[in-house]
């Protein structure tokens, strides 16, 4: 795959997803106003880095290089914790946001989980195949 291809179906989503997930982490609020969503926290974390994980297995199980494509899921833990990690440094300077570690355990939760789960996700959730196959036949 052409390197302007490759950008653009597989690196610019995932600095969409961080870019997303950065700017979510920089609103600023208070937490007593937001105290219901506590519950769903750590469940967007998830979520939110299971989509990282799987984006970024995307490009290390596709790489031409073996050295990324060999062992994929390693990459993207390291990456992604790195990821969550700057994330709540990042968090933690914005006014009534603060860091948790607990917000990191969940961060690597989604992504061990999209590592886990990606070859199955990629082959048998019918719309992510024909995604998949269609960016891989353009």
């Amino acid at each position: 795959m052409a390197s302007g291809k490759r950008f653009l179906f597989y690196t610019f989503p995932v600095l969409i997803c961080l870019f997303s997930i950065f700017a979510l982490s920089s609103i600023p609020h208070h937490l007593k106003v937001f105290q219901w969503v506590f519950s769903l926290d750590k469940f967007a974390h998830t979520i939110e880095y299971y989509v990282l994980g799987y984006l970024l297995m995307r490009i290390f199980a596709t790489s031409p290089h073996r050295i990324f494509s060999r062992a994929p899921a390693v990459f993207v833990i390291i990456l992604g914790v790195l990821c969550g990690i700057s994330d709540e440094w990042n968090q933690s300077l914005v006014p009534g946001r603060d860091a948790s570690i607990h917000d990191i355990l969940f961060d690597l939760l989604g992504i061990v989980l999209a590592g886990a789960t990606y070859r199955f996700v990629r082959h048998n959730v019918m719309i992510i195949k024909r995604a998949e196959d269609m960016i891989q036949r353009f």
